[in-house]
């Protein structure tokens, strides 16, 4: 068990990780019982920025059927005697804050040179590469660093549901009139008379504070030597930006900073338009680039700040990895839950793993398991020291059955040179389960040189996919 302590009302954790907390205050107290009692929906809903972006209600149920569960917590806690407690972290790294207290969770291979892991994992699932990015000392502005990654994905989501529209008042002076005449402004302009009538009228318009507050954003990030890039990733993005510009471009000035961003001082609401609302925190949060300025109201019980779902980095990060040497990305599949039953109603016994190695089809709208002979599975847990949890081992077995594979492997970083590779041979139909690591360094003084030491443990871990792949071909 970490020991940790909360000092100037900040409180620094580790992710999966069983941490125990001394001198706890009893604001302190109910501020933690408060963030342990909220999902991850639910944090989003409170204002924060989490990536990957909670599901819409459509992909939770889907999440759901495939035994993925993204209703997790941030942490849990218990106490333990007098004001001391044990929190209990899961998958979200970043920071958050409520009140006069603030939690910084950091991956569990932080150094004290700074989080290099997540920071590598960010621009590998990101598809960015940006070796020269400094890293701040404080945790919390090393975290803020990262949102411009971020703002493409946000973007091209947000554009998917199409451009964001609001009505706006347009002032105009002709000899049309077909709105709210104005007297005033009529009188002071048309004297003496010469057939126009001041008027005004409210209109449906794609060019409006959300919109512009976007193209602030990507203003701003142009003259960003580290960020220019971000703009031009594919050809999604670079089409997402054009339309922004396209929309925006009447009455774009880039004097207005200031005033869009206050007037994008209320959540942007849409029935249908809902990828818009991250998009609109997330845009705030890079203008402004600062801890406060998170925080969008005045209120002192409001919930702020930025996470990132560390899991959902390592698989994104691991199918790069992957899929040189064969392994199919299932999540990048269109469709990509197939069924335990014959009968394609049966939507409970849906599954869906991570990786599976050369599938000879892809599912179709039968739900027909491809045939495989290795499915894999990425698990960010604490592995090195421990055999799997039951429950991820009976996951796999449940995957072997249904797509008759004969192998199954479970992939998980690891701290330590010689983790404990656990390995399981099954009664019944038989199979295998295997677990294998990716070592992350913990000597590295700066990025660069993690990133260098990181290209090494990705050669051994190819070797060692390779080697388990060579071995169960001779079997």
């Amino acid at each position: 068990m970490a020991q940790f302590a909360i000092s100037a009302n900040t409180l620094t954790l580790m992710d999966n990780t069983y941490n125990c907390v001394g001198e706890v205050a009893p604001q302190h107290v109910e501020t933690l019982s408060y963030l342990a009692s909220l999902s991850k929906q639910s944090l989003q809903s409170e204002g924060l920025i989490i990536f990957p972006t909670p599901a819409s209600v459509q992909e939770e149920d889907s999440a759901y059927l495939s035994g993925v569960h993204s209703d997790i917590t941030l942490l849990s806690l218990q106490h333990l005697h007098d004001n001391t407690y044990s929190i209990d972290t899961g998958n979200l790294v970043g920071f958050i804050g409520r009140g006069d207290l603030k939690i910084i969770i950091q991956s569990r291979f932080a150094t004290d040179s700074g989080d290099f892991w997540l920071h590598y994992l960010m621009h590998k699932a990101l598809r960015f590469n940006l070796v020269n990015l400094p890293i701040a000392p404080s945790p919390v502005e090393s975290i803020l660093n990262l949102l411009p990654l971020l703002f493409p994905s946000y973007l091209v989501r947000a554009l998917n549901q199409g451009l964001f529209k609001q009505y706006q008042r347009f002032y105009y002076n002709d000899t049309k009139p077909q709105g709210t005449i104005e007297v005033a402004r009529h009188l002071k302009s048309n004297i003496p008379f010469q057939g126009k009538i001041a008027y005004h009228t409210r209109e449906l318009s794609c060019d409006n504070p959300v919109t512009e507050l976007i193209r602030h954003t990507i203003e701003f990030l142009r003259t960003k030597q580290h960020w220019a890039s971000l703009l031009e990733l594919d050809a999604d993005v670079i089409e997402a930006v054009q339309q922004i510009e396209l929309a925006t471009t009447p009455n774009f000035r880039r004097g207005d900073q200031h005033a869009v961003v206050a007037a994008n001082h209320r959540p942007c609401a849409h029935p249908l338009l809902t990828d818009y609302l991250p998009l609109q925190q997330l845009c705030l949060k890079i203008l402004r680039h600062d801890d406060e300025g998170l925080r969008f109201s005045t209120d002192t019980e409001q919930v702020y700040g930025v996470l990132f779902d560390i899991s959902y980095l390592w698989e994104e990060y691991l199918a790069l990895l992957l899929q040189p040497v064969g392994f199919a990305h299932q999540s990048n599949t269109q469709q990509q839950f197939w069924s335990l039953a014959k009968n394609a109603s049966a939507s409970r016994l849906l599954f869906c793993p991570d990786f599976v190695f050369k599938p000879q089809f892809s599912p179709r709208s039968g739900r027909v398991p491809p045939i495989t002979n290795l499915v894999a599975d990425a698990k960010y847990k604490r592995y090195e020291r421990k055999a799997p949890d039951d429950a991820d081992v009976l996951q796999m077995i449940r995957y072997m059955y249904a797509l008759q594979a004969q192998h199954s492997l479970l992939l998980s970083p690891a701290s330590k040179a010689n983790p404990l590779e656990s390995h399981y041979d099954f009664y019944g139909y038989g199979g295998t389960l295997d677990v294998r690591f990716l070592e992350v360094p913990q000597q590295a003084d700066s990025y660069q040189n993690f990133c260098a030491q990181m290209c090494e443990a990705e050669e051994r871990f190819g070797a060692t996919i390779n080697d388990f792949l060579r071995g169960i071909a001779l079997q």
